[in-house]
């Protein structure tokens, strides 16, 4: 934005969503770039009242499940309600240049797959989440360790939920997807081709087209450009992740256009008060507690905390296209 602003200052439009929930707001942030670059801005609060009012017809446009979009929708509404039919994304960024949590623990995760698989299967039915991924790590390559630091389920857990058995869902996962064996790059930058080719592909840029479309609004992705991969993917591990931050290559090459407060931060990813308002929600609650034996004990561990909304709302999905 802050690039695109010496071009067409008169011109550009800012977007942004905040909450009365203090806790996800980043309205400081938001105001204090906005003073900065002087651009038309449109600011929308977005309340739990019109979540709960929106949360049928975004379900409706969810296909399969999924825990990612919802954000997307509402800012995709805004957009189109503003004017706009094509808005620019920061999507690329945290893939290209370390800025998730797994580029920290693909070391880690990596030691652990060399241990005897019948040790992480035996992990099957831990109740710590974390540690309930575990048997995802006797799979080999970059799958295994994926689905161990992304999945939100393990096998057997899906194998109930879908009235399946356990080697059913074992066979699916060992033939699909296919992904090649890397055994020339890094650990980081291993980390980076995983969330560049499965979590982005598969998950945030199929979201982000569901939900921009169906309000009629084009996402575009600056950092996907294919000069500034070829340049990302180019550079040396050690100096691409070098720094105390996450993406510090990135803060470094923007200090001058930034204010300190916004880069020199804990990260946020742009997510709403979801645990509170979808556990206030009735839909949610007449669909799951309408659902099969595995869903009626899942919205009970998660109205109990012990279930995250992430986990929940992929749930939800299946019941509400009756696939559960």
């Amino acid at each position: 934005t802050a690039l695109a602003s010496g071009y067409r200052k008169e011109y550009l439009k800012t977007l942004s969503l905040y909450f009365n929930e203090e806790l996800f707001s980043e309205k400081e942030f938001q105001d204090s770039i906005n003073a900065q670059l002087q651009c038309r801005y449109y600011q929308h609060l977005l309340t739990e009242a019109e979540f709960q009012e929106s949360f049928p017809s975004i379900l409706q446009a969810m296909d399969m499940p999924s825990c990612d979009g919802l954000n997307t929708w509402f800012i995709s509404k805004y957009a189109r309600a503003s004017g706009l039919k094509a808005v620019l994304s920061g999507i690329g960024g945290d893939e290209l240049f370390g800025g998730y949590p797994s580029f920290a623990r693909i070391n880690i995760a990596s030691q652990l797959q060399h241990f005897p698989a019948a040790l992480w299967k035996s992990a099957r039915n831990r109740s710590d989440k974390k540690l309930n991924r575990l048997p995802y790590l006797s799979m080999e390559g970059i799958k295994g360790i994926y689905l161990f630091l992304r999945g939100l389920s393990n096998p057997a857990q899906i194998a109930t939920q879908l009235d399946a058995t356990e080697k059913e869902i074992w066979d699916i996962l060992q033939e699909q997807p296919a992904l090649p064996v890397l055994p020339c790059l890094e650990p980081k930058n291993k980390a980076s081709w995983m969330e560049l080719n499965i979590y982005m592909q598969d998950q945030l840029l199929r979201d982000a087209d569901v939900m921009s479309m169906a309000h009629g609004v084009e996402i575009r992705v600056p950092f996907l450009d294919e000069e500034v991969v070829k340049t990302a993917l180019s550079m040396d591990e050690e100096t691409k992740y070098k720094g105390p931050l996450p993406k510090q290559v990135l803060i470094d090459a923007f200090k001058n256009e930034l204010p300190e407060s916004v880069w020199n931060r804990k990260k946020m990813g742009f997510s709403f008060p979801f645990t509170q308002w979808l556990s206030n929600n009735r839909f949610v609650e007449d669909t799951m507690q309408n659902g099969n034996t595995h869903s009626r004990a899942s919205y009970k561990k998660f109205i109990e905390g012990k279930m995250q909304w992430s986990h929940l709302m992929s749930l939800l999905i299946l019941e509400a296209r009756g696939v559960a």
